[in-house]
């Protein structure tokens, strides 16, 4: 006898709390270490242009060591091992307040931010020398001429690769599972081992996440619109 499927299942209790317990801590980890790792990975992006030469140097070694190192490598890292680096007395608190959950935040925020540190370098070479050379002019400070000048035309220019990088943390926070976050993939997981509905709960699983891509694709593509700069190409023109 085949398979039959009963999507009613997924509303019975507890799993319908289940999944929107996942749902919701699938956004708040994604959008945290989003806003994290967009503030950091800016800041140590400008740093690559720094007049002073070990702040060039720190901005270059971060993005190429968290970059390629691999996420769930980092987040065994920072469960299992971090911890262990830490004195006793900060150990205990990180425990108690859920490092499984800090863990993950952690990961995507650093993950994140070495990634948004490449396209701030690379957005930097399209700003101009000549632009930063005004502005010096006028007696504006090299951190002045960064904030008020160079930022808000970086960030214009690089909003299309900020749109992945939104992506995926939302798709890399499913990996949180891996150290006991009970995210939405753990909460699909436990309801096909509780349940034996393992179509039902896998096929919730990708359609939230597919929802959620959507959602950010939809969201980020107006504010790419908005940022546009007349005269340059974007994604979609030829």
């Amino acid at each position: 006898m085949g398979y039959e499927v009963q999507w009613s299942v997924l509303w019975d209790q507890p799993y319908r709390d289940w999944i929107r317990e996942g749902l919701y801590l699938t956004i708040q980890i994604s959008l945290i270490a989003w806003i994290c790792g967009l503030a950091i990975g800016i800041l140590v992006g400008l740093l690559s242009e720094s007049p002073r030469r070990p702040l060039v140097l720190l901005s270059a070694c971060y993005a190429e060591v968290f970059r390629n190192i691999p996420l769930l490598v980092q987040l065994f890292f920072a469960y299992f091992v971090l911890p262990l680096l830490l004195p006793l007395s900060i150990r205990r608190p990180l425990y108690e307040i859920g490092w499984e959950w800090g863990s993950a935040v952690l990961t995507l925020t650093v993950y994140t931010s070495a990634k948004v540190t490449g396209h701030v370098r690379s957005g930097l070479n399209s700003v101009g020398k000549g632009l930063r050379e005004a502005a010096l002019s006028t007696g504006l400070s090299w951190w002045q001429m960064e904030r008020r000048i160079v930022v808000p035309l970086l960030l214009r220019l690089i909003v299309p690769n900020l749109t992945t990088e939104f992506l995926t943390v939302f798709k890399g926070s499913s990996l949180a599972m891996a150290v006991g976050v009970m995210e939405t993939t753990y909460m699909t997981q436990r309801i096909g081992f509780q349940s034996f509905r393992w179509v039902e709960a896998n096929t919730v699983g990708t359609v939230v996440y597919l929802l959620l891509a959507w959602t950010v694709a939809i969201l980020m593509s107006v504010v790419e619109r908005k940022a546009r700069i007349p005269g340059l190409l974007h994604r979609g023109e030829v």
